[in-house]
């Protein structure tokens, strides 16, 4: 448990830090986050390293909305 805690502090931390790189509400990247989770999870066998690619998926759509694509989320 202890371990899972540190984990999402972690993730939580590079959520709030790609909400405030991106200047984007926190509570907007952790929606983000969480559904691009959810959609990897589907599919996962392995589920150790989801959470890390759920925050690159993110960090690429925040990047592309910056952009002015509309097909960021």
């Amino acid at each position: 448990m202890y371990a899972d805690h540190g984990k999402e502090s972690h993730h939580q931390r590079a959520i709030e830090s790609l909400a405030e790189e991106s200047q984007v509400p926190v509570n907007e990247v952790a929606q983000l986050y969480e559904d691009a989770r959810a959609k990897l999870e589907v599919g996962a066998r392995i589920r150790s390293f989801v959470g890390i690619f759920a925050i690159r998926n993110v960090r690429k759509a925040l990047r592309q909305r910056s952009r002015g694509n509309p097909k960021a989320t």
